[in-house]
């Protein structure tokens, strides 16, 4: 390297890393980041990047991304402090949600009427369900038939025949199997009306005006609790539980070919709509305006480039760049050989 360039390669150095390193850094953060703002607020984002890009991005960083063991184990240890957090004792849920949130939520939850008439149907038809209660039926019916009751105290003579029949049903076991199969017949059919009318009435009950009713009537009990009434009975291993669960329902999402069309949608829907604005507007739309990114900038970027200049290792960076051009041919012609 020629002497002069040597000379100037350290100069320049210097100059870089004074100017980084004094007082003028937050100045020079501010001026840089509103020069970058100015430049992506005439910048569409379709001329940086496109459908493709992102959604390859996406694919690659996030669905074909296997949480790892140690985030997973930060997301469990995190969860679980935060439901042993002592501010949960002395917290009231109406501290975390005011009653006209809680209405809000309510209302646009009972707005699904037709979702809430599905899911009663599905509940009370399910043959599972029916099949339950026709049970529950008939062992009820079977032990009135067996066990003394209210009618054997008022009827003379019923007691005695009650408890004859109960002698005779011990003696045989249980009932004569035609006569059982018939009742458990009867009873089935039976309750397959029951359940059409529970329907109609739960349906009834479940009135939007109703369920408005009842559910400021739940907020009036529930506001004042604690957090840690329900907190309190859940433990870390549940959290873990939890949280491996997750994952594995993800693990399995994320390579289905419908996480991956739907993926594919959204962001050419995205495109279609918001394409063609700026980058700026983007950032603006999730909240990062100029203003914001110029103190973000100087929050994470002066303690950063403080660190860098004291471990050297910017001043390496730097020369190794500065070498190049210094070093060069081209250096070397214009100083004169």
């Amino acid at each position: 390297m020629h002497p002069t360039a040597t000379a100037l390669l350290e100069a320049h150095t210097r100059h870089m890393l004074n100017n980084l390193g004094g007082p003028g850094l937050g100045a020079l953060f501010d001026e840089e980041t509103a020069a970058l703002c100015n430049w992506l607020n005439i910048l569409p984002v379709s001329k940086v990047t496109d459908v493709v890009r992102v959604r390859d991005f996406l694919l690659r960083n996030v669905f074909e991304i296997t949480p790892s063991e140690t985030l997973l184990t930060q997301i469990g240890t995190l969860a679980t402090v935060a439901l042993t957090n002592p501010l949960n004792k002395t917290t009231a849920l109406e501290e975390l949600l005011n009653a006209r949130e809680y209405d809000l939520i309510v209302d646009r939850v009972i707005a699904l009427e037709e979702l809430r008439h599905q899911i009663v149907h599905a509940v009370l038809q399910n043959p599972s369900v029916v099949q339950l209660i026709s049970d529950l039926i008939y062992h009820g019916v079977k032990s009135y038939l067996v066990d003394e009751n209210a009618l054997t105290k008022k009827v003379p003579g019923m007691s005695s025949l009650m408890k004859m029949g109960k002698g005779m049903m011990e003696r045989m076991g249980s009932l004569d199997a035609a006569l059982e199969n018939t009742l458990k017949s009867y009873i089935k059919r039976n309750t397959r009306a029951t359940m059409d009318l529970a329907e109609r009435l739960v349906q009834h009950a479940m009135e939007t005006p109703k369920l408005k009713s009842v559910s400021r009537e739940f907020w009036q009990q529930i506001k004042g609790e604690k957090l840690d009434r329900v907190t309190q009975y859940i433990k870390a291993d549940d959290v873990d539980d939890v949280v491996r669960i997750g994952a594995t329902l993800w693990n399995h999402f994320r390579t289905t070919p419908y996480a991956r069309d739907t993926l594919n949608d959204l962001v050419h829907t995205w495109f279609e709509r918001w394409g063609n604005q700026t980058v700026m507007q983007v950032l603006v739309d999730i909240g990062l305006t100029p203003e914001r990114l110029q103190v973000e900038v100087r929050q994470f970027g002066e303690p950063l480039v403080a660190e860098l200049i004291a471990s050297g290792h910017l001043e390496a960076r730097i020369r190794v760049h500065l070498e190049t051009f210094y070093a060069s041919p081209e250096a070397t012609a214009a100083l004169g050989g």
